[in-house]
């Protein structure tokens, strides 16, 4: 199992546990597990297997002992007997957006409501507003968040890029390594970096004679919960995670062809065919063609470009967005890479919500070669987060100039804070802003506000010209929340008119600004800030998958603020002052 399904399934002993009324001591154990193996850099199921699971922080011996049972009966027998004594439907209810578990308890205890349609039938008949916490403007929301929850049901399952990412990779690093396997890639969607993916294309180049060894291998690997074809050159196979997973068998001289085939999007790939029609070729998996089948490409991606006018294009831009006449024309952009950025200017320390201090998250950040990093814990409104009051951020700001000092120019640390936008644009923590190095804006409460209203309440804290970068804009969790709606013109115009950066946010479940707004602002001038939002040193990482998203966006180094120097970003700061 990745560990994105073994978080999974702890969040789900926790939650079936804290249902069941048991202690908060046991159910706190299990929801912190979850976050640092989630976070893990590193595969779980591997450190389990050698005993370094053990030296995760957060990870205890209780843990461990029900992740063996897991890896080896395929279920938790507590998670098991607990999920029992639930009425059905109960977990779905707690999972549905805007309910929760408290409020599912709450439903079930007072009204004995179990299921979706159960408490939709009650919210539209309006027999939950006298509930404690509840009324009448609450039923409305929870009638319109069921509507959307069917909307998504409705949909093909897609999983975050995160998610598939670290799939993917297992699966290749396993099969690169079988006997007659000559290259193995990753392809399609999550290969263009989309920021979900609903399954996944796996190519191998190696002769026939090995192809039957490696198509069993594949479908005999563990995560491998079900078999759904196999033939002499493809197999397909449905993993643990639910997601669908298609290797297919090509000749080495064909797997160029076939990368770039099973890359492109469908208008992309339309498109290159199209070119290829009137010069006379052919292009399909196996190769370009000319009029005799003659094969002129096939072995690599480029000389299939080549063949037909083009340039090799980044996989990220295929779409059909513009990318083709700009191969054509030469104008192809140079995108931004990982390399390129310098220091990251969004992440947290237990000071807040976050796992480790403010010296951990500068020496893991050491380690990426990172020349400087904002330390942006809650603001006070933020009270779930254990947001700071102003005397507690004065008390950390001095604690991060102490620890600046400390590290003797090996990196250099920004004092920051992310400030709650307030429901009506003002900001939490106001009057402390202007003494910090770095101010990121955020929305974490009423996402729901109608657009006007929410684009009113960002505006309004952008043009107060005390907040260096809007972050997570929208606030949406993928495949969990949907964000808020904007007016991004108008957002976008106010960014613009002061000088103000918005955040492309890299966390896995946000990438919040979407592609389409993050070239909006290349458009308008307005900078992208490139932030991990890391609660941890392990999260640091998280901001590969915000490159993949600026990727797309065709952004290139000079649209990112923090690929500058932090001279020049103190530069840049000064003059929107």
């Amino acid at each position: 199992m990745d560990n994105a399904a073994i978080a999974r399934v702890l969040t789900e002993l926790a939650d079936v546990l804290e249902l069941s009324g048991e202690t908060v001591f046991k159910v706190r154990a299990f929801r912190t597990a979850a976050r640092a193996i989630e976070g893990l850099g590193e595969r779980a199921e591997e450190l389990l297997a050698s005993g370094g699971l053990a030296k995760v922080k957060g990870v205890g011996d209780g843990v461990i002992r029900r992740l063996k049972e897991l890896r080896e009966t395929g279920k938790i027998a507590e998670l098991e007997a607990a999920r029992a004594k639930l009425p059905p439907g109960i977990t779905e209810l707690m999972n549905l957006p805007g309910i929760g578990l408290k409020t599912a308890q709450q439903v079930w205890k007072e009204r004995g409501i179990t299921t979706i349609e159960e408490l939709e039938a009650a919210a539209r008949a309006g027999s939950l507003r006298t509930l404690p916490r509840f009324g009448d403007k609450r039923e409305e929301k929870l009638i319109l968040a069921i509507e959307a929850f069917r909307k998504r049901a409705s949909q093909p399952k897609r999983r975050p890029m995160a998610e598939a990412l670290e799939l993917a990779e297992a699966l290749v690093a396993k099969l690169g390594v079988l006997p007659g396997v000559v290259s193995c890639q990753y392809a399609g969607s999550l290969r263009r970096r989309m920021e979900t993916v609903g399954d996944l294309d796996i190519l191998v180049s190696a002769d026939a004679a090995h192809a039957g060894a490696i198509l069993d291998a594949f479908c005999a690997m563990p995560e491998v919960t079900e078999h759904l074809g196999k033939g002499d050159t493809k197999a397909s196979v449905v993993l643990d995670n639910g997601m669908q997973a298609d290797l297919r068998v090509v000749p080495e001289a064909s797997f160029g062809a076939a990368l770039q085939y099973f890359t492109g999007s469908k208008d992309h790939n339309v498109a290159m065919r199209t070119i290829a029609v009137k010069h006379g070729l052919k292009v399909s998996e196996y190769g370009v063609f000319d009029a005799s089948g003659k094969s002129l490409a096939g072995p690599d991606e480029a000389g299939v470009y080549r063949a037909v006018g083009l340039a090799w294009m980044p996989p990220e831009l295929r779409e059909n967005r513009g990318e083709i006449e700009a191969s054509q024309d030469g104008r192809l952009p140079a995108l931004v890479e990982q390399g390129d950025i310098r220091g990251d200017l969004h992440m947290h320390t237990r000071e807040s919500d976050g796992k480790s201090t403010i010296e951990e998250m500068a020496q893991a950040a050491i380690h990426v070669n990172y020349k400087y990093i904002a330390i942006t814990d809650h603001s006070e409104n933020l009270a779930i987060a254990r947001g700071m009051t102003p005397e507690r951020l004065r008390a950390h700001v001095r604690r991060i100039r102490e620890a600046d000092d400390a590290l003797d120019g090996k990196i250099r640390l920004l004092a920051g804070v992310e400030a709650d936008i307030l429901a009506d644009g003002s900001l939490d923590l106001e009057g402390e802003l202007a003494e910090l190095d770095w101010v990121v804006g955020s929305v974490h409460g009423q996402l729901a506000m109608p657009r006007e209203q929410m684009t009113k309440r960002l505006v309004r804290a952008i043009e107060s010209g005390k907040i260096d970068c809007v972050g997570h804009p929208t606030g949406r969790m993928l495949g969990h929340r949907d964000g808020s709606e904007l007016d991004w013109e108008a957002v976008l115009d106010a960014c613009a008119r002061t000088g103000t950066a918005v955040e492309l946010n890299s966390s896995p479940l946000r990438l919040d600004v979407t592609e389409h707004a993050a070239r909006a602002a290349r458009e308008r001038g307005v900078p992208v800030v490139l932030n991990s939002d890391a609660h941890s040193t392990r999260e640091l990482a998280f901001v590969k998958y915000g490159i993949g998203i600026a990727r797309r966006a065709w952004l290139g180094k000079e649209h990112i603020l923090n690929t500058r120097s932090r001279e020049e970003i103190r530069a840049w700061r000064s003059a929107r002052a």
